[in-house]
């Protein structure tokens, strides 16, 4: 369990995890084995300072993932002013063999008409780990 410790509220799920962006909700998304992940989790919780917990239940796998304010310290003479920035982390409890793990990340198929995003090839690009590679397929907007 992540946080075990951290004072948790319990939720209901009615919400698919995700975090705002100018360009819309950036959703999250997981397969194990061939089957999907549902949109919304089995239980949601709220943690301090903004950060939520979703759990999925499966019989042969535990996931959760944690989405939570992140401060990135970087130079702002360099990267431009932050406006905010967050940190995803997955957490799989496997309570059986498990073949293929696949996690991914989507924003809008339409996005707002002045916005302007494509895949940059950064770390986090939401990778296909059975083929021990990241694939920009995922990331097409």
């Amino acid at each position: 369990m992540l946080l075990p410790t951290t004072l948790r509220t319990r939720l209901r799920s009615a919400d698919r995890p995700a975090i705002d962006t100018p360009f819309g909700p950036l959703t999250f998304a997981t397969a194990i084995g061939d089957a999907g992940l549902p949109p919304l989790p089995d239980e949601l919780f709220e943690l301090p300072g903004g950060r939520t917990i979703a759990r999925w239940i499966r019989p042969a796998a535990r996931v959760e993932l944690l989405l939570t304010p992140y401060d990135a310290e970087l130079d702002p003479e360099v990267w431009g002013p932050l406006t905010d920035c967050h940190a995803a982390v997955w957490r799989i409890d496997a309570l059986a063999p498990l073949r293929r793990v696949q996690f991914s990340v989507g924003l809008p198929v339409r996005l707002p008409e002045d916005a302007n995003a494509g895949w940059d090839g950064g770390a986090g690009t939401g990778g296909d780990h059975d083929r021990g590679q990241e694939d920009p397929a995922h990331c097409r907007r």
